[in-house]
């Protein structure tokens, strides 16, 4: 097609309502000609009445230089917005459409990442929308967000007004944004109810409330930005259930702007709108879809859409059935306790069971020896559930020799430090890393809490401690490699595995015997919904006994829980000390589940953690490579 009828085409296109010029900015006509295709170009005001212009800006210009990085298509200089609409092909039209909003700081629009996403959504049936929004920044007493806010506003307005245009559910528009972006669509999210300008005609009587909100690394939610200071600017407290849609975030670690999107997850949460955040351990500020792995975010997009009822998804996973209310009576053994007989039951074969300490019984007891009380009360009373522990053990459970690896994981079920979730939280977990080819070994250690001068975790972390000697003396003999043992702990049990985390280095009994002499150092660890990392639980305090956090020494870690557990606030708190202290680690936080869901897909999407964990077990495997060539047989493993 000609340039004289492209031209004309979008002439057709625009409604003469917005007082639209049919010539293209040369902005919209490289944008254009990067995607490869004919798309509508919409005008966001009529001449004339572009809301606070304080001073002329420059011709639109287009570079392909960002940051020193060459081929990016950066547009600067805009005073004439407009938005790009980018429709799916054929009839795989979802009705959903998302506004996308380009980084770069509030001086430029860097749209290679709209280009990518909107590859990826349309081929999802999701149209995808490009704000051209002002840029730079006006300043003249306005906030740097103050146009783009009235352009995202206009926007929205007009895409909801003619939706029937492009086939598009008024009540499926979403607005998103990556960096800069970002903050525009936070700000949108927030600042809806009221224009942040003087209507100029019929379009803007129709809401400009977006229906969900995707932010990509977003930038400025803080101020300073490395602080905790929620950025008054952006109305914090404008923030509710019902007026906020449900959002996504979506950042790396590595991020300057991880803080201000913990802080801003953080006020979602205390408004209870549905949010969910996922922070992704390696690469930095910027990137889309393509970059790994943080592109992960619109797998998870894409999920997210589906149980907010934006899109249609597949059905949800079946959720567990249990053994537990159903064993027979099983004759006492003289060498295995009735807890260690009712998970070999549960396991339905035959695993190896080691004692932790050589008598049976742990250091600094307390509690005088007893038979434990196994039930099914985990789970409304159907899962197994073992208490009143003085003789831990670890059941060994194996892959087949097919699938093995090498790779270890030592299984801490939860319970308060009371008792031992042991099924959905512990055997049903071994057989899950069995499919993935690592071998599982549940700890069955020491519980109720013993109480008196000891703290809560005391008995458990010997037991823990001692447990990964074994593990680790033992390697040659059960096939395991002693440089890839990690933890896996749940509730109490991941608070104990983070308490070992970061205090390995220091032995919480006297060593017995040569086993002693091995590092309980885990390789890495695994911590869902972790309880009890700040004190007192609704506070920003994190608990002193996880704050030994130390560079190239603590181990990676991959964190999860729900944004209605009453323990995720500590999680991300303690996730903040993680960021600072500049260590690897992964953070999902799932819009609902609830507490202590395991491995059970009644804890949807909760339970979604096991897939992004599978991957997080693949990726860390270099960085395990890695420090095994770096350490040397003193160097205190």
């Amino acid at each position: 097609m000609s340039r004289l009828r492209r031209l004309l085409f979008y002439f057709i296109l625009i409604s003469p309502l917005n007082g639209l010029a049919a010539d293209l900015t040369v902005g919209e006509e490289q944008f254009v000609k990067a995607v490869g295709r004919d798309c509508p170009v919409i005008r966001l005001w009529p001449d004339g009445v572009v809301p606070d212009e304080p001073r002329a800006i420059g011709d639109e210009e287009v570079t392909t230089m960002y940051r020193n990085r060459e081929g990016l298509l950066n547009i600067g200089n805009v005073s004439s917005p407009s938005m790009i609409v980018l429709t799916p092909s054929g009839n795989n039209n979802t009705g959903v459409a998302i506004i996308l909003c380009p980084g770069g700081g509030y001086g430029s629009l860097g749209c290679d990442t709209v280009i990518e996403t909107a590859k990826w959504m349309n081929e999802r049936g999701i149209t995808v929308v490009l704000l051209k929004y002002r840029v730079p920044k006006r300043h003249h007493e306005f906030a740097m967000n103050h146009q783009p806010v009235q352009d995202a506003q206009r926007a929205m307005g007009i895409l909801r007004a003619r939706s029937a245009e492009w086939k598009i559910a008024p009540n499926k528009i979403g607005i998103g944004g990556f960096s800069a972006g970002g903050h525009v669509a936070a700000s949108l999210a927030i600042n809806h109810a009221k224009r942040w300008y003087k209507p100029v005609d019929a379009l803007d009587e129709t809401s400009c409330r977006p229906d969900f909100a995707v932010l990509l690394y977003p930038a400025y939610l803080t101020d300073p930005i490395t602080s905790r200071e929620r950025d008054a600017k952006l109305n914090y407290d404008l923030i509710s259930a019902t007026a906020t849609p449900p959002t996504l975030i979506s950042i790396t670690r590595p991020d300057k702007f991880t803080v201000g999107s913990i802080e801003y997850y953080l006020a979602l949460m205390e408004a209870k709108v549905a949010a969910e955040l996922h922070i992704y351990p390696d690469g930095g500020h910027g990137g889309a879809i393509e970059k790994y792995p943080f592109g992960e975010w619109a797998n998870e997009c894409y999920r997210f859409l589906g149980d907010q009822g934006i899109l249609e998804v597949a059905e949800k996973p079946v959720p567990l059935t249990y053994k537990a209310k159903r064993l027979p009576d099983i004759e006492l053994s003289e060498t295995l306790t009735l807890g260690d007989q009712r998970l070999g039951q549960v396991l339905g074969r035959d695993c190896p069971v080691v004692p932790v300490w050589p008598n049976g019984f742990g250091p600094d007891e307390t509690l005088e020896p007893s038979e434990e009380t196994v039930t099914s009360k985990s789970r409304g009373g159907t899962a197994l559930n073992i208490t009143q522990v003085t003789k831990p053990t670890l059941t060994i459970v194996r892959p087949t020799n097919d699938k093995a690896t090498g790779k270890t994981i030592i299984v801490c079920p939860g319970g308060a430090y009371g008792g031992l979730a042991a099924e959905h939280e512990g055997t049903r977990v071994c057989e899950w890393l069995n499919e993935l080819g690592i071998t599982g070994i549940l700890l069955k250690y020491r519980v109720p809490r013993r109480g008196g001068d000891y703290e809560k975790h005391h008995h458990a972390l010997q037991d823990l401690q001692r447990a990964i000697r074994i593990v680790r003396a033992n390697a040659a003999e059960w096939d395991i490699d002693s440089t890839k043992i990690g933890v896996c702990g749940f509730s109490a049990g991941g608070h104990l595995c983070t308490v070992l985390s970061t205090n390995f280095q220091t032995n919480w009994y006297e060593p017995i015997d040569v086993i002693d002499k091995q590092s309980c150092r885990p390789d890495f660890a695994v911590l869902t919904y972790p309880a009890y990392l700040t004190e007192p639980l609704d506070s920003n305090e994190v608990d002193p006994n996880v704050l030994a956090l130390q560079r190239s020494v603590t181990p990676p870690m991959f964190l999860s829980g729900a944004e209605n557990d009453r323990f995720t606030r500590g999680m991300l708190n303690f996730y903040l000390e993680i960021q600072a202290a500049k260590l690897s680690a992964e953070c999902h936080v799932y819009a609902t589940g609830g507490h202590g869901g395991g491995i059970d897909p009644i804890s949807y999407p909760a339970s979604e953690w096991t897939k992004a964990c599978e991957r997080w077990l693949r990726d860390i495997d270099p960085e395990l490579e890695r420090r095994k060539a770096q350490d040397k047989p003193d160097s205190g493993r």
